[in-house]
């Protein structure tokens, strides 16, 4: 009897929390529920302190404001936050606020914050960047792939939205900031099916298993690596970035017979039997390593560390 009305409490306590909804945090890493934000929709108004020890509202109160959410772990997120650098420069007399939210993780420690500080310092030094700490605004605008540019009105309402960076965005978010700013037309559908899409837009969170891989293959987890990459190829076959740095795994210094025969044992074996055709139609993705630094060297940029320079701030 004992046991049965333990199960029966059990089953309330969930009933109960089900009706509640469960809080935004349990869906942290897959960027929110099944909710989606899309142009229309309206965001609360937020105060934030960004690392440089501004108080920025978000949005801006007047013009438009861009939200950039971005991880140090996200291969796409430093060429988009070099783009948006870029654009800041581009429309200095538009009512245009960029803010970039660093979306790593729900909890960071010391070494971390530290890290992703340098990264700043080296990629945007002049954007202002929110820590998103808890992945609060994260969770708020359900981001299911990093980078993601939302564009916003001063009401929060959403005018745009942008996941992933494909070759195309330079185009893409050109054309959506001088539509916004009313610097020009939107075009046709007629003239946007001329031009043509540059790249493509990976579906059912494959560029989040993707981007995964190639930050655990960064760390030297090979094999987990690889894991990912198919994974992200069996969640959307028709994006080729798995399959193109599959090959460069494969045949780091050029395709070879062997490089091959297990390429395509790892496709076939993973039910990827039509992707082996696929095989060199491509440029093959190089994964970008981080640089060794050597044990004088390391001590070198320690003690500099230690013992600034006069006139240097630490």
């Amino acid at each position: 009897m004992h046991k049965t009305r333990s199960i029966l409490l059990c089953f309330c306590s969930l009933a109960l929390l089900w009706n509640l909804g469960w809080p935004d945090s349990a869906f942290a890493i897959h960027g929110g529920s099944d909710r989606e934000v899309v142009p229309g929709d309206v965001l609360p108004k937020v105060s934030k302190r960004t690392v440089q020890g501004d108080v920025i509202s978000i949005p801006a109160e007047d013009g438009i404001t861009v939200l950039l959410f971005w991880a140090t772990w996200s291969p796409r997120s430093k060429p988009a936050l070099q783009l948006w650098e870029k654009f800041r420069g581009d429309y200095p007399d538009q009512p245009l606020t960029i803010i970039t939210v660093n979306a790593e993780r729900d909890e960071l420690s010391s070494q971390e914050l530290q890290t992703i500080n340098e990264y700043i310092t080296e990629n945007i030094p002049n954007l202002a960047v929110v820590q998103d700490k808890g992945l609060n605004l994260f969770n708020t605008y359900a981001v299911s792939a990093l980078p993601t540019a939302f564009f916003l009105d001063s009401s929060g309402k959403v005018l745009h939205r942008y996941p992933s960076f494909p070759t195309s965005a330079a185009l893409d978010l050109q054309e959506e900031i001088e539509i916004t700013l009313g610097l020009r037309q939107r075009q046709t559908e007629e003239e946007t099916a001329s031009r043509g899409k540059l790249d493509y837009q990976p579906k059912n969170n494959a560029l989040l298993y993707y981007n995964m891989a190639v930050q655990l293959y960064k760390k030297g987890f090979r094999e987990k690596a690889i894991q990912r990459i198919v994974i992200a190829l069996q969640k959307d076959p028709e994006y080729q970035d798995p399959l193109r740095t599959l090959e460069g795994i494969f045949f780091p210094s050029g395709r070879t017979p062997e490089g091959e025969a297990r390429l395509k044992t790892l496709l076939v074996e993973n039910g990827l039997d039509e992707q082996v055709g696929r095989i060199g139609e491509g440029e093959p993705i190089l994964i970008e390593l981080p640089k060794k630094i050597d044990a004088k060297e390391r001590m070198r940029l320690l003690m500099e560390k230690n013992n600034p320079s006069p006139g240097t701030s630490r």
